[in-house]
């Protein structure tokens, strides 16, 4: 079926009759051309509503572009003190290169729930389109995290999780426990099947490092001879660590092994035992960033030394807020993104824990750590 164009009808002047005559008086033939000028003019306003509509959408079009390039992830971290933080950002600033936007650390100078509680309100208040958290006490956080998603923020966790009702998912280095059998792993290599070990964590309520720590003392349990005797706390300080520390060698003459799970904390264990000259017969394993731990690992007072690639982390991070924020993916387990090109190509998904699980445990060695740079 023929369609005719809507401008084209409103164009069209109908023919007009004038009934009870053969031929239309002089007045009546004035009407078509008084009712074609209305017309001529009700187009007129027809095109200029048209041009202006189409002018609206690509102005629509632009804001919407403009507003992609404005996007911001905001990522609000333990510490702005800890190294490992200024890598995580890094790759987050690697994908905000590749897909626009930009990428900012947000953290108090020492490690604290109600301080990120504080930061969180804050930027809820700016309306920062994506936050993404490494909690420092998975429970303390969550209001925080569930108003600023009520303000319109998508809030998600990486590195260290949140209670899993603060947030759609958590993106993740590795599996918690892959991470803490690791360790527990590379310390039985150095020290042996038995003897006396102690713990230093960063703080009680940090819900990464007691996973990891869970998992390490699952697997001692293979180790029927090895006693685990005390689990002490740095505060992300590595001062604290480091006094922790000394205290244990002192409080257990015996101690055979240290596990370290704390960045900060690991290079200040190895100082520790440094200076109190039990570098080397007390085995260490943990994990930290090699910029300030490497040497330890170097000159044999640090043995079982590993991590992940927190630039990894910080770049696929950035990738699933913006997919979150754009609708791509609804934070529910089985979605995914694709990263098509750039650094991290590959399909990434959430699993049925709620966990994006970027890579594995990587242990640094003489040979490899010089490829490293954060």
């Amino acid at each position: 079926m023929k369609m005719r164009s809507p401008l084209n009808s409103m164009l069209t002047v109908p023919m007009i009759g004038i009934a009870g005559s053969g031929s239309a008086p002089a007045e009546a033939k004035k009407i078509p051309d008084i009712f074609l000028n209305a017309m001529k003019r009700s187009s007129s306003v027809t095109l200029t509503l048209l041009t202006g509509f189409l002018s609206l959408t690509a102005w629509s079009i632009g804001a919407r572009a403009v507003a992609a390039d404005d996007f911001e992830l905001a990522m609000v971290i333990k510490e702005t003190t800890n190294p490992y933080y200024n890598a995580t950002l890094s790759g987050a600033r690697i994908a905000a290169q590749e897909i626009g936007g930009k990428a900012n650390n947000y953290g108090p100078t020492q490690s604290s729930g109600q301080a990120q509680v504080e930061l969180i309100n804050n930027l809820a208040d700016r309306h920062i389109p994506a936050i993404a958290i490494a909690a420092s006490d998975p429970d303390a956080v969550v209001p925080a995290m569930k108003r600023a998603q009520k303000l319109g923020a998508k809030v998600i966790t990486f590195d260290a999780d949140s209670a899993p009702d603060g947030r759609p998912f958590f993106v993740n280095q590795s599996t918690s426990d892959a991470i803490g059998r690791y360790g527990a792993k590379l310390l039985i290599e150095a020290m042996g099947p038995k003897g006396q070990v102690a713990i230093v964590s960063a703080q009680p309520t940090a819900a990464n490092q007691n996973a990891w720590i869970a998992a390490f003392r699952d697997e001692l349990k293979k180790y029927p001879d090895i006693q685990i005797v005390d689990e002490v706390y740095g505060y992300d300080n590595e001062q604290k660590a480091f006094d922790a520390t000394v205290a244990l060698t002192t409080k257990y003459p015996d101690l055979r092994g240290i596990f370290a799970p704390t960045c900060p904390g690991l290079p200040a264990v190895a100082r520790a035992l440094e200076s109190v000259h039990k570098a080397g017969s007390i085995k260490i394993s943990g994990n930290c960033v090699p910029s300030i731990t490497g040497k330890y690992m170097l000159n044999g007072t640090i043995q079982g030394f590993y991590l992940w690639d927190p630039i990894k982390l910080g770049y696929v991070t950035y990738y699933a807020a913006r997919n979150l924020v754009e609708g791509k993916i609804q934070g529910k387990a089985g979605d995914s993104f694709t990263i098509k090109e750039g650094k991290w190509p590959g399909k990434y998904e959430i699993d049925s824990t709620g966990q994006i699980i970027t890579g594995e445990p990587l242990q640094f060695t003489p040979d490899n750590i010089k490829d490293y740079n954060f």
